[in-house]
């Protein structure tokens, strides 16, 4: 449902990734990709950890589609998984966000522009999926989800290689693990179901 939104999502942290590594709080040789930078701006990380927690906050309703559209029972069952992980992802994030130091997962400090694209794309994707019927609709819901399961994965993936709490890397490695997994099952879906 949010496939541009999301986009907009990974430039926004890939941009306060640029920052920390061009202003020097982050500098990471190619040999060193897993290894802890010795500076680390914590509140560049701390709204990409925002950034994450939305996402996964709202994803963790995906399956509430299906009570109101109706879908094949394959799709029906891949938008449980999404859910049922972002649920578990939302839920240790609020852990994670007590140790020290504390995060502010409310607090993504995005441009009012770019939080005014995000809300019209939102807004025009909830539209376009409700507006649809049949493979249409599935079509709709699962693209929207191959998006939001990339950036998912890619976002994690990001926050994994500037973090220094071993709990929290660790966490984020797993959780780039289990949302390139549902890219995986997504992509499948899309390409073999609704292949146009």
């Amino acid at each position: 449902m949010r496939f541009l939104n999301e986009m907009m999502r990974e430039r926004h942290l890939a941009a306060v990734l640029l920052v920390l590594l061009i202003s020097g709080c982050a500098i990471l040789e190619p040999r060193a990709k897993e290894s802890t930078p010795t500076h680390v701006n914590v509140s560049a990380i701390g709204e990409g950890y925002a950034l994450l927690y939305d996402l996964v906050s709202k994803e963790k309703q995906s399956s509430l589609l299906t009570i109101i559209r109706k879908v094949s029972p394959e799709l029906k069952s891949l938008l449980e998984r999404i859910s049922e992980t972002s649920k578990a992802t939302a839920t240790e994030l609020e852990t994670l966000a007590r140790l020290n130091p504390p995060l502010n997962l409310k607090v993504t400090h995005l441009p009012r522009l770019e939080q005014a694209a995000r809300e019209s794309i939102d807004t025009e994707t909830s539209k376009e999926i409700l507006h649809s019927e049949g493979v249409d609709l599935e079509f709709n819901m699962v693209s929207s989800q191959l998006a939001a399961m990339n950036y998912a994965a890619h976002l994690a993936r990001s926050l994994a290689v500037v973090e220094t709490n071993p709990r929290r890397k660790e966490f984020l490695q797993q959780t780039d693990h289990k949302f390139s997994g549902l890219h995986g099952q997504v992509y499948t879906m899309l390409f073999t179901r609704y292949q146009r």
